[in-house]
């Protein structure tokens, strides 16, 4: 008789509603802020890099000028 009780109890425990889950109170999350994409240009580094930049085409021109000259010496001494 005592199972039987025993039987019930737990029988009408699981089968009883459940109590619902309690709402959030938490104070919502703050976005994260936006982020500044803008570049920054620095005026003098930029010229700098321009000034580099132009003094290493001049010198890759200068290579490919002689590179030509000397091709053109070596078909002129070739031809007899």
């Amino acid at each position: 008789m005592k199972r039987l009780a025993l039987v019930a109890v737990v029988l009408v425990a699981a089968c009883s509603p459940k109590e619902a889950p309690k709402a959030d109170t938490a104070a919502p999350s703050m976005a994260p802020a936006p982020v500044d994409t803008t570049p920054v240009v620095d005026s003098i580094s930029a010229a700098a890099k321009m000034d580099t930049a132009m003094k290493k085409t001049d010198t890759a021109m200068a290579k490919m000028d002689a590179a030509k000259d000397a091709m053109k010496d070596a078909a002129k001494a070739k031809k007899p």
